[in-house]
């Protein structure tokens, strides 16, 4: 299995971090050994299934034997129409999201629960350079030029700082403190890296925390100064993570999402695969007045202040 979220240290921080109880599911069928799906479940004290925050989906493995593309297609039907009951049968705290494994939606949908898109990229990082815009790495040229640099790094105040100070911009909050980032780094080893990026005076101007195994990296969190992003900080960044992961054989890069406009724009420039995966909520009064309160908005929005 491939995927960092399955890493037990991951496993135990979810649990540590978040307060909530992480449960290994592994679902086959009942007399046979044709397929098998692997998952994580995380519940919260009230024992409701939870999405951990900063978890950007629940990991998935899923193994099947066949060959032909109709019996592979009927197996993973089946694989996750077990999960769907599974689900059923719990009550959901707001939503779950899972990997990308998980693209026949259908059986959740069959069992009453609505489904939403999420988007992130993935690049291949055997030969990347060839598939990228170049205009990327002339901005990354550029920064070098200004004297930028990257490197490893174990500061992990000085990583949190800087991810903290592009909150307000990228709409999006790390939640998790320098003291908690190091010990999420103890639990997982050496499958986390931290990385950071520093201008011609040595000022720390970017930042990003990755977790990965041999086959698949994850960006989980990235961040760069307002001020260093027009002298090309966040390119010369992502070339070394890229370069860095596939001299360690890593075959798939993961941006983490592209779902906010301007983080959509800045990573399509890297030319990976864009990749769809879903979240799935329990229909029922909380999410028939979430609904109600969205479609509301969107017909009658607040006028602003000083209009009538």
């Amino acid at each position: 299995m491939t995927d960092p979220l399955f890493h037990p240290g991951w496993i135990r921080f979810n649990e540590s971090q978040w307060g909530l109880t992480a449960e290994r599911v592994l679902l086959t069928p009942e007399k046979s050994d044709a397929w098998k799906l692997e998952t994580v479940l995380y519940r919260d004290k009230d024992g409701w299934l939870a999405q951990p925050p900063r978890n950007p989906y629940l990991p998935m493995h899923f193994e099947c034997a066949a060959e032909r593309l109709s019996s592979l297609n009927r197996r993973k039907r089946l694989a996750l129409e077990s999960l769907a009951e599974l689900l059923k049968k719990n009550r959901i705290r707001n939503k779950l999201t899972f990997s990308h494994i998980a693209e026949d939606m259908r059986p959740f949908l069959w069992h009453g629960m609505r489904v939403e898109p999420q988007f992130t990229y993935h690049i291949g990082l055997d030969g990347w350079r060839n598939s990228i815009d170049p205009s990327a790495l002339n901005r990354a040229r550029k920064a070098r030029s200004l004297g930028y640099t990257c490197e490893v790094s174990s500061a992990y105040g000085d990583v949190c700082e800087c991810l903290k100070s592009a909150e307000e911009r990228k709409q999006f909050k790390h939640l998790v403190s320098a003291e908690e980032l190091k010990n999420l780094a103890q639990q997982m080893e050496e499958n986390l890296i931290c990385f950071l990026v520093r201008d011609a005076d040595g000022a720390i101007k970017g930042a990003s925390i990755c977790l990965y195994t041999d086959g698949h990296v994850m960006d989980w969190s990235a961040a760069v100064k307002t001020e260093a992003l027009q002298e090309g900080a966040n390119n010369i960044l992502v070339e070394f993570l890229l370069d860095y992961f596939n001299q360690k054989g890593c075959r798939t890069f993961d941006f983490v999402g592209a779902n906010i406009p301007p983080v959509a724009r800045m990573k399509e420039f890297w030319g990976g695969e864009l990749i769809t995966y879903y979240s799935i909520r329990q229909i029922g009064f909380r999410e028939i007045a979430r609904t109600t309160y969205h479609v509301a908005k969107a017909l009658f929005p607040h006028k602003r202040a000083g209009q009538r």
